[in-house]
């Protein structure tokens, strides 16, 4: 996911017994442009390029150097032996470009490790994807099109690793959505694997549905009977698995090589494991371990983090099913630490562990004894002005 897969919370999945970490969503012309500019570097500047992405008044980065900090800096040896790069795009020729370019920059990095894999989105069903052509519009607008894009990164790959004289290529996958019928997704993915994919993830929802609604584990059943069984590509499922127990389900239900999961993982990535026993599941906590996977492993920028907690904390701090909830109180300090949330001078680390901290103080006392022990410290002087002003402080420093 864009902003939600960076190398830390994936070190911190594999923790949790991920089997394979996907990268952030890159598009194939920031590749492209990364490299042509890598390119150009000496050997001791390739070392040191991208390694501040600088962030604007609207907290906006330039897009081609955030990409190439996630390639180069985003990633290492640890993690590239079950990492896929995700790529997006809409014309074979940049496809193919883009994925020479992904290979060749890791190549010369992380030791010479390749990723495990390359994916190309098939299934984005955003704003992003209808106004630039890709994702599951693309399928929509042009299918052949995109078994075409497939055809030309699988092109890519082979010629590479013939080039470059190496013997294991990375996988090539693509993740679609449900297609107007059953069968039509079904002839859609053998075509897919004809142009060279080795396996798909299906999201088993349409592209209207978005991640609303429940998911069509019915036609995911069908789909996995008919292309892993009658074709031999394995299928990866996906949509609406929010913890352990549902990732169960499915895989009995549909039968299929493994699930994906996303939305529910960001939220509350500890839902997921096959025993809670002496773990605490609460959001300070889930955002503490994330916190020090991002302090050993930094983001791109503080982007990330905050993404992150927005997503941990959603749910406690924006209470939809809570009838007596006014999103506009800023009396109600849920609506007031939310909003303090996005404020752009939250940016370190340190400002990150005292906003749990003022969660803590806020929310009272039954929630101190969710805090990690290393952080309870922090609770008895911590207030807005003092998360604040810690940023000034440490940026000076």
């Amino acid at each position: 996911m864009v902003r939600g897969s960076e190398l830390a919370m994936r070190m911190l999945a594999r923790k949790h017994g991920a089997i394979l970490c996907y990268s952030p969503m890159l598009r194939d012309r920031d590749v492209i442009a990364a490299h042509q500019h890598w390119k150009t570097l000496s050997t001791e500047d390739r070392l040191d390029i991208w390694k501040d992405v600088k962030i604007d008044g609207a907290g906006r980065t330039n897009s081609m150097n955030e990409t190439g900090y996630l390639m180069l800096h985003d990633t290492c040896r640890d993690d590239t032996c079950n990492l896929v790069v995700q790529l997006s795009g809409s014309t074979p020729n940049n496809l193919h470009n883009a994925t020479t370019a992904l290979l060749e920059m890791f190549t010369n990095n992380n030791d010479g490790t390749l990723p495990v894999g390359i994916d190309l989105n098939l299934g984005c069903p955003q704003k992003c994807a209808e106004d630039e052509g890709f994702g599951a519009f693309l399928v929509e607008r042009n299918a052949e099109g995109a078994v075409e894009c497939i055809a030309s990164m699988r092109l890519a790959i082979v010629e590479f690793c013939q080039k470059n004289l190496i013997s294991s290529k990375p996988m090539l996958s693509a993740k679609i959505r449900l297609l107007d019928s059953v069968e039509d997704t079904i002839a859609f993915a053998r075509k897919l694997r004809n142009a060279g994919i080795d396996y798909i993830a299906i999201h088993c929802r349409n592209r209207v549905a978005k991640h609303d609604g429940a998911a069509d584990w019915e036609a995911g059943a069908k789909l996995v009977s008919s292309l892993s069984v009658g074709d031999a590509l394995p299928v990866i499922v996906n949509g609406g698995i929010s913890c352990y127990t549902d990732a169960e389900f499915v895989t009995k239900q549909t039968n299929c090589h493994g699930v994906m999961v996303a939305t529910g993982y960001l939220q509350n990535h500890r839902n997921y494991a096959i025993t809670t026993e002496g773990e605490c599941n609460s959001a300070v906590n889930v955002a503490s371990e994330y916190l020090d996977y991002a302090e050993r492993y930094p983001p791109p920028s503080y982007l990330y983090i905050q993404k992150h907690f927005r997503w941990i904390f959603r749910s406690v701090l924006q209470p939809t099913d809570d009838s007596r909830f006014v999103p506009n109180d800023y009396s109600d300090w849920r609506v007031k630490l939310w909003s303090f949330l996005v404020r752009p001078y939250i940016r370190t680390i340190h400002q990150f562990r005292l906003f749990l901290a003022l969660y803590v103080k806020l929310k009272g006392e039954d929630t101190i004894r969710q805090l990690p022990p290393s952080l309870l410290h922090l609770v008895e002087d911590v207030t807005f002005g003092s998360v604040k002003k810690a940023g000034r402080k440490r940026l000076r420093a």
